[in-house]
């Protein structure tokens, strides 16, 4: 009978792992609740108008194995996002920027959507789409490995009040065109890879106010369903989990 060989580190790199995943937890549920303790909340309604905000984060991206790294780590995250809606009507244009780093991995994305909105009393529904771009890159002793995600972003909404709180929920379904490409530090081993792929998002915010400026803390979870990998030989493709706590401060 065989027996599975279970690399020498093995153990230690998934105590590290459920380590960090335990620790990122905990800071999630430390933000989200000295939020919810210490500022107060406004009433929860669709965005008229135009809207700017910026948003910190701690940003932990649980990505494949890569050059002896387990993958993991933890880092921060800033955006700044526009929002107008055109007064009259249920549409509404969005855009935003975004750049996170950790010790290792750099991530920047752009989305360009449109989305209509429809009110039911306390309830907001909303739904739309637009073009999404994500540029990934990990770079470890001069290998770098990067990550190209470019195509479409399909979004719905949800604004309500939960226990006297306001609270929104976004859910994001992205359609991307991947394209990933490994560079040793020779400069001589390469490689390539391509495909179709997806990933699924969900924030979770609810209104805030901090020193007078009105903002929301913000949640979220985001699953690439692939990604593209090296062993060292060979491009292949793994899936990856991307962690986000923090808040949003309205700017205009």
């Amino acid at each position: 009978m065989f027996v599975p060989v279970h690399p020498p580190n093995a153990n230690l790199s998934d105590a590290m792992t459920k380590k960090r995943f335990d620790s990122i937890l905990k800071i999630a549920v430390a933000v989200l609740g000295f939020a919810s303790v210490t500022w107060s909340a406004s009433s929860a309604q669709a965005v008229e108008g135009t809207e700017l905000t910026s948003r910190k984060a701690i940003w932990a991206p649980l990505l494949p194995t890569y050059q002896g790294d387990s993958g993991d780590s933890v880092g921060f995250l800033t955006d700044i996002r526009g929002h107008h809606r055109f007064e009259g009507y249920r549409t509404s244009v969005e855009g935003n920027f975004t750049y996170a780093v950790s010790d290792n991995t750099e991530m920047y994305g752009f989305d360009a959507i449109m989305r209509d909105t429809w009110t039911f009393g306390v309830h907001d529904l909303s739904a739309g789409t637009g073009y999404s771009q994500m540029e990934w890159k990990q770079e470890i002793g001069d290998n770098e490995l990067d990550n190209s995600y470019r195509g479409a972003l399909v979004v719905a909404g949800w604004e309500t009040v939960f226990g006297r709180r306001p609270v929104w929920v976004d859910l994001r379904l992205g359609l991307y065109d991947l394209d990933g490409k490994y560079v040793g530090n020779d400069g001589v081993t390469t490689g390539t890879n391509n495909k179709f792929t997806t990933t699924f998002g969900v924030d979770v915010k609810h209104d805030i106010t901090v020193c007078g400026i009105p903002g929301r803390t913000v949640l979220g979870i985001d699953y690439l369903s692939d990604y593209a990998t090296w062993d060292g030989a060979n491009m292949g493709f793994d899936d990856a989990v991307v962690l986000k706590a923090g808040f949003e401060l309205l700017l205009y």
